[in-house]
């Protein structure tokens, strides 16, 4: 859903404007950081020290194929357009994070072929002459050795993932470390955001980009909750995500570094961030291990869980109104969705954000 209330660029210049972004995990450190770029001062708000957000808990996959089974083609190209910025993202902030352009391998159990052909359809039917060029079908594939005994498998050649935890932290890490004055870190809840304001403070623009925490001011915004696993598995060497086939939930295993990899994902329509499940663990985990063996002897190094927000109709939110702007709504495709979103929103007020991607850190700060 997107409401364009404004008609015309915010300001002819950007620079020197004092703004606030309330919320600090993706779609609010990406408009914090690009606002830096644009030099503007810039004061984020954020209450999460402990990092506990759903950004730190997701997985980071950009997979706009895999995901096209149950979304739009409005997600599907937003996505796309998301996979294109990530890299120009990654290199113009000049600190190492994790991303991996492989594609991801799609495979079933024989219980599940149904649903694995099923799936296979519906991509066939939404990409039409575009499933030939970026799925490939394989019989007995070795594109991973390990995987073999899975038969039949779906390659998405074009997508790829980002360490959710590495990028939030090379994006503060630019805003911490900004041009002295630029960017000031408030480290509590923004209780009162209206145009103009934030906690009876004066700007010249407001970023609402707080995610569930918005939900008394979105109507229809609800949270959706998701569980993942990240485990260390030195005898498991799986270099693509996978996603298996499964009656239940969206399972994937995302490899990274070092034999680690982030099982997940429970969907579950509540709110609730409590602790995980035996259920859901138990799930996760037998899923992973019907995949490798490897896995039995895998060492558990976290179980996360947290609330997506979600609209009604899983599409996200930019609604613009003078002196504030709302982002949210990303659902389960944050990363997936972030700079084309943030792009989007601040190419409305004025704000070119790719101009910013190719000129390297502080580029417009000083």
């Amino acid at each position: 859903m997107i409401s364009d209330t404004m008609a015309m660029p915010a300001f002819k210049n950007w620079h020197g404007k004092k703004v606030a972004v309330v919320g600090a995990g993706i779609c609010g450190s990406l408009t914090a950081w690009v606002a830096q770029q644009a030099g503007c001062e810039v004061h984020v708000f954020e209450p999460d020290r402990d990092k506990k957000s759903c950004s730190f808990t997701a997985a980071g996959m950009l997979a706009p194929m895999a995901e096209l089974e149950s979304s739009d083609d409005n997600i599907y190209k937003l996505g796309l357009q998301s996979v294109s910025l990530w890299p120009h993202i990654i290199k113009a902030l000049e600190l190492p994070v994790f991303h991996r352009d492989n594609g991801t391998l799609v495979v079933s159990h024989r219980q599940d072929v149904g649903v694995f052909n099923q799936f296979v359809n519906v991509l066939k039917n939404k990409l039409g002459e575009q499933f030939s060029s970026s799925c490939e079908l394989l019989e007995g594939q070795n594109l991973e050795p390990e995987l073999k005994n899975l038969g039949t498998a779906l390659y998405l050649k074009n997508e790829a993932q980002v360490d959710s935890h590495q990028t939030l932290a090379a994006l503060h890490q630019r805003l911490q470390q900004g041009p002295k004055n630029k960017v000031h870190w408030h480290w509590l809840r923004a209780e009162h955001i209206k145009p103009h304001q934030v906690n009876e403070l004066e700007f010249d623009w407001v970023f609402d980009c707080r995610g569930l925490a918005a939900a008394a001011d979105i109507p229809g915004l609800h949270g959706v909750r998701g569980e993942v696993i990240m485990v260390h598995a030195p005898q498991v060497n799986i270099a693509r995500m996978v996603r298996v086939m499964h009656p239940r939930y969206k399972i994937y295993i995302v490899p990274r570094e070092n034999n680690r990899y982030m099982i997940g994902a429970t969907e579950i329509q509540s709110d609730d961030t409590g602790p995980i499940s035996v259920r859901s663990t138990l799930e996760l985990l037998s899923a992973a291990f019907s995949v490798h063996s490897g896995f039995a002897e895998a060492r558990i190094l976290a179980l996360d869980t947290n609330a997506r927000p979600a609209t009604m109709d899983h599409q996200p939110i930019i609604d613009h109104q003078t002196g504030l702007t709302r982002i949210n709504g990303l659902y389960r495709h944050g990363y997936l969705l972030a700079p084309a979103v943030v792009e989007k929103a601040l190419g409305a007020l004025g704000i070119d954000v790719s101009s910013y991607l190719n000129q390297g850190v502080y580029a417009d700060c000083i």
